[in-house]
């Protein structure tokens, strides 16, 4: 069973050296997001809705407010999740090619990438739709199928814990991730599948923003990227160092076990050789 623990050679080493500057790296360049945000950024003037929409009785007219600027950390965040659960399905691939446990590790620790910033995806987005909706949510096409997202995700940990094989969680895990990230390119485009989603359509071809927003916007979402992929690089470190150990207390076990039936199988031995020994002498005596 192979245990190599992450990306080798140099460039693994590489990765290794430099994941707390990614991380520091990524932190700062959010905080300039956010901060850039809330102080340079204008303000969105509001795009007009193609007709006035009716939510939780008030009627919505215009889908980009002073609320917006939740988008310039919420977007980047969102973007992170998809990332993280394509990586998570690419290694449950991997693994199902060449049932290698390093990359069920991978693809596992990658899933929970993905559910910390799926939580922080719901949890600004929910925030967005009360300020600019005016309720914690409503069953519109984009969230219906990210909290779908977020329910396969949780189902794949709950999944994970049924099977107390470490061959049979692997494998029914990485089918299971495959085709739970069916849903990720679903949730990324429905707002441009569904005419009728009044949810923003954010990355446009027509959006021209300004430099002012532009900037901070992507400031963020490559900050979220790296911060992401820095998350990803400890936390298959310290799971990888968790698979050794457990290797290793299954060797010890395996170890411990044969060494058991070695001393039980010396003791038989020794147990017939009396025996026969006792034959041969009692046998002279009876005869």
């Amino acid at each position: 069973m192979n245990t190599e623990k992450g990306t080798t050679g140099a460039f693994g080493r590489a990765l290794e050296r430099w994941t707390p500057a990614l991380l520091a790296a990524g932190v700062l360049l959010t905080v300039v997001d956010v901060v850039w945000t809330f102080t340079l950024a204008p303000l969105v003037q509001g795009a007009q809705l193609s007709e006035p929409v009716i939510i939780a009785g008030t009627q919505v007219t215009t889908k980009l407010l002073l609320s917006q600027k939740i988008f310039y950390l919420h977007v980047p965040v969102a973007v992170a999740s998809f990332a993280a659960m394509a990586f998570a399905a690419f290694f449950a691939i991997r693994f199902l090619m060449t049932r290698d446990r390093v990359f069920d590790v991978r693809s596992k620790t990658a899933m929970e990438i993905t559910l910390v910033f799926i939580v922080a995806t719901m949890i600004s987005g929910d925030l967005w739709t009360y300020f600019e909706w005016g309720v914690w949510w409503t069953w519109e096409p984009r969230l219906t199928t990210y909290f779908i997202l977020m329910l396969l995700v949780i189902g794949y940990f709950i999944l994970r814990n049924a099977f107390d094989d470490p061959e049979r969680r692997a494998r029914f895990s990485a089918v299971f991730g495959v085709v739970a990230f069916i849903d990720a390119p679903i949730s990324f485009l429905i707002t441009r599948l569904v005419p009728t989603s009044i949810h923003p359509v954010v990355f446009r071809t027509d959006s021209g923003l300004p430099p002012m927003m532009l900037i901070p916007f992507l400031l963020g979402l490559f900050g979220m990227l790296m911060v992401a992929f820095a998350l990803y690089r400890i936390a298959v470190r310290i799971n990888m160092d968790a698979l050794e150990v457990e290797e290793l207390k299954q060797q010890l076990e395996e170890q411990d076990a044969w060494a058991q039936r070695a001393r039980a199988d010396e003791a038989l031995e020794r147990l017939r050789a009396h025996a026969e020994a006792a034959v041969r002498t009692d046998g002279p005596e009876e005869g």
